[in-house]
């Protein structure tokens, strides 16, 4: 009789392993053809839109923790949404995390048609870290190619306010370098 058992708990385990390795591998070859977690787990994006709402009440209150867990929830469960990787951005920058929001930024970039709205907020942030030039080629880049109106006159105040700081910065400069001159 124990043989017997042992024999099914061995055979048991046998089809246990058969199955997970079944599942992993059909997991793995999901992934590689391109599916989200969100397919895989055949959460509807009606589901993923509240989670959405969410994360955005919650940034729009300042709630930032709550708000960056469900943006990274939501970027676990469908990596190829930039709407929900600009929103973990957006946190980020908020948070003055600038270098990690910049990296966000560019992938929502990479992953949006036409959209330049992510150049615009990684030209904010080369600012807030003092990288002048990153930012003016951001700007420019938003300018020489969005068509959004809105979006355009953002990004040319900021490169006027840019020109306009490098001609003081000159200005004081060459002050300086005067009154040095004369005493």
């Amino acid at each position: 009789m124990k043989t017997k058992t042992k024999h099914a708990k061995n055979n048991a385990s046998h089809q246990q392993g058969k199955l997970e390795q079944q599942y992993t591998e059909n997991f793995m070859e999901a992934i590689q053809d391109g599916a989200t977690l969100k397919d895989i787990h055949q959460i509807p994006e009606s589901t993923m839109q509240d989670v959405y709402l969410y994360a955005y009440d919650f940034y729009q209150q300042g709630r930032l923790d709550d708000a960056e867990s469900l943006f990274r929830f939501l970027c676990v469960y469908d990596f190829y949404n930039p709407e929900y990787i600009m929103g973990l951005a957006a946190v980020h920058q908020l948070k003055k995390s600038y270098e990690k929001a910049i990296e966000l930024y560019a992938l929502t970039y990479s992953l949006s048609e036409n959209d330049y709205r992510p150049m615009l907020y990684a030209g904010q942030c080369n600012l807030m870290l003092r990288k002048g030039e990153m930012a003016k080629r951001c700007f420019e880049i938003v300018l020489e190619k969005s068509q959004d109106e809105n979006l355009m006159q953002k990004a040319q105040a900021y490169l006027v306010a840019l020109a306009d700081l490098e001609k003081n910065e000159a200005d004081a400069t060459g002050e300086n370098k005067e009154k040095s001159d004369h005493d």
